[in-house]
């Protein structure tokens, strides 16, 4: 997922050049919520999560730059918001060069859902 808003990337660029911290935090985090809204989607309802198993995200980062789990912070934190224990995950932070869009963030997600 992506941070989009309205169809819209909120920020363009890597972090640590075009994109501060705060706001690769906040792109993680909405990224997040897309992914939230895509789950609704195809199972109905959140309610039908049993555990949030994997988050990973990838951040669009300048040479030097090495916050990147700091930037995840923004969608894991979120997962333990919306689904409290059921939140707790694994999960992998990586830094890479560019992304789709020239996104600073691109999170996925595993889930395991009820039967």
């Amino acid at each position: 997922m992506l941070p989009l808003k309205d169809g819209k990337l909120l920020k363009t660029g890597r972090a640590g050049e075009a994109v501060s911290l705060e706001d690769a935090v906040f792109c993680a985090r909405t990224a997040a919520l897309n992914g939230l809204g895509v789950l609704k989607s195809a199972i109905g309802s959140l309610d039908m999560i049993k555990q949030c198993v994997k988050v990973c995200g990838f951040v669009a980062s300048a040479p030097d730059f090495t916050d990147q789990p700091k930037i995840l912070n923004g969608a894991s934190e979120l997962m333990v918001e919306v689904f409290g224990e059921a939140g707790k995950h694994a999960r992998m932070a990586v830094g890479v060069n560019i992304l789709p869009m020239n996104s600073p963030v691109e999170v996925d997600f595993i889930f395991e859902v009820r039967d």
